[in-house]
């Protein structure tokens, strides 16, 4: 009961989050073109900036005398492959277009950054903080890199035709979340300080990333658009919060990982989809609306869904 209360303490704000910027749309308090405005601006500023904040930590020098290179490089290696899977089997299933790239970043991407500690410290303490931060490290500019390829062959706002090898290259470097990533880890490997003057600020700044994403995602949400697509969200949401965490947590048994380490891995494959999908999507010509879908519904359940694979790797001994 424990556990399921934790996932519920960890999962309800968020949602509740959610639903405050529908019920403030709803009642006008906030208009369409300030929600689409607020949009942008999580995009090009506080989300880069807590982006940085948690790379810069991960890759201090500290860290990296503790790095494990068998959890790290098998996180890696499962999150590529998921990426691959999804990009080789949704487009058989759904005719490849705005709507596909959002499909497989809601997917593949996880909410790892919102969750990962907290899920992971909850279980085992402050011991977890090294084993997370060093997956931060990799996972973010994975996922981030991974989403703009994606979403730029699958945007709307591009014809397959002219879309190139430089075209990729260029979006990656010019998103903000990928320059914050990169700036992040030059930062945290040279050591740099700030002075408190200059660090209170962006810490503080980071922590709004968060809860505006998320109730300008509410106040974007549309029920109408959930019914019409619902059973494609549905099997979005079954495919990142059951099919890839089990079929991950099964590997990584038989790999060996135990206790704390996966703990980890699961916290990384079995938590919601990142709300910075929505934000990409929405900001790179692809379906934004699926996106705050499967952000919202996903969630919603991944309370249920984290404490059933909690609940069932402790009875089996592997946590």
């Amino acid at each position: 009961m424990s556990d399921f209360l934790f996932s519920i303490n960890v999962v309800l704000p968020l949602f509740l989050l959610i639903a405050t910027g529908y019920v403030l749309k709803q009642l006008r308090f906030v208009s369409e073109s300030i929600l689409l405005e607020a949009n942008r601006f999580v995009f090009n500023f506080p989300l880069p900036l807590m982006l940085f904040q948690n790379i810069r930590n991960t890759f201090d020098g500290s860290l990296i005398t503790l790095f494990d290179t068998k959890l790290v490089l098998s996180a890696f290696a499962g999150i590529i492959i998921v990426i691959v899977t999804l990009l080789i089997i949704v487009p058989l299933f759904r005719k490849p277009g705005a709507t596909t790239g959002s499909l497989i970043q809601g997917i593949y991407r996880s909410n790892f950054i919102i969750y990962g500690l907290p899920l992971a410290t909850g279980m085992y303490g402050d011991s977890a903080i090294i084993p997370v931060s060093m997956l931060l490290g990799v996972v973010i500019p994975v996922y981030n890199v991974v989403a703009v390829v994606v979403l730029t062959v699958f945007s709307e706002t591009k014809s397959v035709s002219s879309i190139s090898f430089a075209l990729i290259v260029k979006n990656i470097f010019k998103n903000p979340l990928i320059l914050a990533c990169i700036a992040g880890f030059i930062v945290g490997r040279l050591d740099i300080r700030f002075p408190v003057f200059l660090e209170n600020p962006m810490n503080e700044i980071s922590k709004i990333a968060t809860p505006l994403a998320l109730m300008v995602m509410g106040g974007l949400f549309r029920f109408r658009g959930l019914m019409d697509n619902f059973l494609t969200v549905f099997v979005a949401v079954m495919s990142k919060l059951v099919v890839i965490p089990l079929a991950a947590m099964i590997v990584f048994v038989q790999m060996g990982f135990r206790e704390l380490e996966l703990a980890t891995l699961l916290c990384l494959f079995a938590t919601p989809t990142a709300v910075a999908s929505f934000i990409m999507a929405e900001n790179m010509g692809c379906d934004g609306e699926i996106s705050a879908h499967i952000v919202v519904m996903s969630t919603a359940l991944s309370a249920v869904t984290i404490f059933l694979f909690i609940f069932g790797l402790k009875s089996m001994g592997y946590l």
